[in-house]
């Protein structure tokens, strides 16, 4: 912005301005251009450190922000789809976030305002849902695509005198039975593709 205040988007008017804004220039270099800062919780004045750790939701990432007092700063960013979950765990009188990775790694950020760490948990459960949604297709596309390239939805093919040569009907509908099986198509998807596999055979 022309006054340099770089924007939060959900940011709580009750937090601590400057402290903010602190964060947000040292985020904001690290940023892509479409990326933007959605909110930052702030370690409490429990904190032992002259400088305050803080975790930041961006629209593109998670990220744990710890300055240190000779200047340094340390990012750790993780992309949203990286995330597998993010806990929340409320102590007495701060706040921690947990946040474990798909790939089995895990980062802790403590100290946190209670108030501000259950924004920035409601902020990472609403991401997680939506990337957990993001892979489930994925996976489905891809489990579609291993099984042959059966597209559900598609048009029904004329039915032909005999199968494709390389096609076995038994080994596709078996796989279709899987994926059934497996929970990556519903019922109906199933008979759709039973039907169209022995409509080709007749």
């Amino acid at each position: 912005m022309a006054d340099g205040t770089i924007p939060i988007r959900d940011a709580d008017p009750g937090q601590d301005q400057a402290a903010l804004q602190a964060v947000a220039r040292e985020v904001a270099t690290i940023l892509t251009p479409s990326e933007e800062i959605l909110f930052i919780a702030l370690q409490n004045r429990t904190a032992i450190s002259l400088k305050r750790d803080s975790v930041v939701a961006t629209s593109n990432r998670l990220v744990i922000y710890r300055p240190s007092v000779l200047g340094r700063r340390d990012f750790a960013d993780f992309p949203w789809e990286d995330v597998k979950d993010v806990r929340l765990k409320d102590g007495m009188l701060s706040s921690e976030v947990h946040v474990e990775l798909i790939d089995g790694r895990a980062e802790v950020a403590g100290n946190l305002d209670k108030g501000q760490a259950r924004r920035f948990y409601g902020i990472a459960q609403a991401k997680e849902q939506e990337w957990r949604e993001k892979r489930r297709i994925r996976d489905l596309e891809e489990a579609r695509a291993r099984s042959g390239g059966i597209q559900m939805g598609a048009p029904s093919p004329q039915p032909s005198a005999t199968a494709p040569a390389g096609e076995d009907p038994v080994e596709k509908l078996g796989k279709a039975k899987a994926m059934l099986d497996q929970g990556l198509i519903s019922e109906a998807e199933y008979e759709s593709v039973k039907a169209k596999i022995i409509a080709s055979m007749t």
